[in-house]
């Protein structure tokens, strides 16, 4: 029903008429007329239409709800009949199944990048939102065919487009999906971003009993040469590369690709927890892993298998990556090596049991893999650039190459920004948390160096903060702590509520004179132990305040770009 025909079935309805709907809505009688009449139509997000919700609901005497009216009313104008909200999060699902960044939406609607950008974070709302959905909508028909991404598709919107006689039709069962449905979305940023905010590596360690873990020293009893055909032969190849790599005396860097799918792998109930073992013996000898990921697939299936890394990566043992270019869609490869062993696979996409995997120990053909597989490294590109503190200056290096990027930028802070605290604050609470003379001589220069950056940083640059407005009560179930982890500082410096006040306070005047910052404060406190400083168009920084402290930068495509729409979750 469009928006003329919703009113005048809402003045039959309260048997009331024109100049009764003026007085209560404030709006002229003229107006009111033109409306009916479908001469005029307000826009969704307008006073006027607000002011006539409030007047329709004051004539039902309180059997209409203003919100409930003023919903109906913008879903007859703008084609969608949920919130904004869960409109924007169906949309920015959308893009992350077809692995769509926000250039390539630009494009596709002849939108400039940074408006997309604003409509993707909830900045701006389209001037023509039916417009933009059907825009939108035939740009993913468009996509999901050429990528044959229309199996996933599917899935997300639940409806068939098999049968849809043209692509107007299949669009329009997207653009129905996007303006209706109310289920909620998985977000797999948010689902990363949890699991990094709430992983603790000490629990993990004493969790899978790593500290007490011996690397045994025994030789496995290999041929110099084996070939496994076969899914459970294939089982059986992953777990004697992991014993060969182990029990070598060779400590030189493992690197790691493959593409084979794992779901069948996966399924048995032995083999997750007996690789899992041997990766975490790796790690206990003290290898390095150069992974190479497979991300030639759905950003929330990449992100789902990423997940699983997350403990792994917690070492600083792991350097990730990734390649560039056209997925394969025929063969499927493996290739992994270690000091005086490699492993070598193949098979048919989709026909993976017809493959087989070679185990060598071979040294002219270990040394054979290993050049092919730097010669793989030398390809890929860093799928995240991760810090820990035995590489602490590498930080100090990528902020101050960030400095010097013109772009916009948005932080999502969990606790405020060091940089902004008063001296006479920062010295109470170092003295009130018993922090060492030694500790509190580096938190000093921390906070002088970081307030000249902030400093710099603001000045010129545009710049969106988000924060948390914590109340008491959640404050004291989970009392934030200063923001150290630039410093690779792991032990806790907390707030008292008037301290956090106060700093909260400080960081609003610090910020007060430079007029492209924009601070928001609201009531959604997502993460407890994260940060997140997004570079529109070139990387994301994402710092783990403890537990252990540590920094990742992101710079795959893909994933900036999910980051860029990323809308915090509110916290359980």
């Amino acid at each position: 029903m469009d928006f003329s025909s919703l009113l005048n079935r809402y003045i039959t309805e309260l048997d009331c008429s024109a100049k009764d709907l003026a007085e209560a809505s404030g709006i002229s009688a003229a107006a009111i007329s033109r409306y009916r009449a479908g001469e005029r139509t307000p826009d969704p997000d307008s006073k006027q239409l607000r002011m006539l919700a409030s007047g329709i609901a004051a004539l039902s005497a309180g059997s209409l709800s203003e919100q409930a009216v003023h919903e109906e009313f913008a879903a007859s104008i703008s084609g969608i009949s949920i919130d904004y909200d869960t409109f924007l999060s169906n949309l920015s699902a959308l893009l992350e199944t077809l692995s769509v960044n926000n250039n390539e939406v630009a494009r596709a609607l002849s939108f400039d990048p940074s408006y997309i950008s604003r409509i993707l974070t909830g900045q701006r709302r389209p001037a023509d939102l039916q417009a933009f959905v059907t825009g939108v909508s035939r740009f993913a028909v468009q996509r999901s065919e050429a990528g044959d991404l229309n199996g996933a598709l599917q899935a997300l919107i639940g409806a068939s487009l098999h049968n849809a006689p043209d692509e107007d039709a299949r669009a329009q069962a997207v653009a129905t999906w996007l303006g209706t449905n109310y289920a909620p979305i998985h977000d797999p940023i948010s689902s990363f971003l949890k699991k990094l905010d709430e992983f603790n590596l000490d629990d993990f360690i004493r969790a899978i009993h790593f500290d007490e873990m011996k690397v045994p020293t025994t030789p496995i009893q290999l041929p110099t040469t084996k070939t496994y055909t076969g899914i459970r032969e294939m089982m059986e190849c992953e777990i004697d590369f992991l014993k060969a790599a182990v029990l070598s005396k060779s400590s030189a860097s493992v690197i790691m690709y493959s593409d084979m799918p794992m779901e069948e792998m996966a399924a048995d109930p032995e083999f997750p927890r007996k690789w899992m073992y041997g990766m975490a013996m790796m790690l206990k000898k003290g290898l390095h892993l150069h992974m190479i990921h497979d991300t030639n697939r759905p950003l929330p299936e990449m992100m789902l298998g990423l997940e699983g890394w997350i403990p792994m990566y917690m070492t600083g043992q792991i350097s990730p990556y990734y390649f560039t270019g056209a997925d394969n869609s025929v063969f499927n490869h493996l290739l992994k090596v270690a000091g005086t062993v490699a492993m070598q696979g193949e098979a048919i996409h989709e026909h993976q049991g017809e493959g087989r995997y070679i185990l060598t120990k071979n040294r002219d053909e270990v040394r054979y893999y290993r050049k092919r597989a730097e010669r793989m490294l030398e390809q890929a590109r860093p799928l995240m650039r991760i810090i820990t503190a035995a590489n602490a200056d590498k930080l100090q290096s990528f902020l101050e190459e960030s400095m010097e990027l013109e772009c916009r930028r948005r932080v999502i802070m969990s606790t405020p920004p060091i940089g902004s605290i008063p001296a006479g604050l920062l010295e109470r609470m170092l003295e009130r948390n018993n922090v060492a003379e030694t500790d509190r001589t580096a938190i000093r220069a921390f906070a002088a160096q970081r307030a000249e950056e902030l400093e710099e940083l603001l000045d010129g640059n545009e710049i969106r903060l988000e924060f948390p407005n914590l109340t008491r009560e959640e404050f004291d179930a989970y009392p934030p702590t200063l923001d150290l982890s630039g410093l690779f500082f792991e032990d806790s410096v907390s707030y008292s509520y008037s301290e956090y006040i106060e700093h909260l306070t400080a960081l609003q005047s610090f910020i007060a004179p430079h007029e492209q910052c924009a601070l928001i404060i609201d009531n959604n406190q997502a993460f407890r132990n994260v940060q997140i400083t997004i570079c529109e168009g070139h990387h994301v920084l994402v710092s783990k305040n403890k537990g252990p402290v540590i920094h990742f930068v992101i710079e795959h495509p893909a994933m900036v770009s999910a980051f860029e729409r990323f809308t915090a979750p509110v916290r359980d």
